[in-house]
């Protein structure tokens, strides 16, 4: 993989394609769900138009409002953008939780669970 052909991780494409990535997440899991936009948007303290159009990546939220809203969808809020390959072509991947978070916790639990 030639990761020279993408841009840095946190260049304005990359965060262009993780907003979207963002909110096609939030919009699959409120369609999969059955959620009502104006419930969810009730809880966030936003018009449900304004929630509505954000999921569908038309309107920014500001990153508290996505915390917020991935914690009432039960998503995971913290997660990792790497560069890898699919098809031979270059690209980026999402990891939920951070790969380095879940490495050490599984190293954790398996010291933990040496010693018993």
């Amino acid at each position: 993989m030639n990761s020279s052909q993408l841009s840095p991780v946190d260049s304005p494409l990359a965060k262009i394609v993780l907003s979207d990535y963002i909110s096609r997440l939030a919009q699959e899991t409120v369609r999969y769900r059955a959620l009502p936009y104006k419930k969810l948007a009730q809880q966030l303290s936003i018009p449900s138009p304004a929630l509505e159009e954000a999921i569908k990546g038309r309107l920014g939220l500001k990153r508290g409002r996505w915390k917020m809203l991935f914690q009432l969808l039960e998503l995971p809020t913290t997660f990792q953008i790497r560069p890898s390959e699919r098809d031979g072509l270059p690209c980026w991947e999402a990891y939920f939780p951070p790969v380095s978070a879940q490495l050490e916790a599984n190293t954790k639990q398996e010291l933990t669970g040496m010693g018993s």
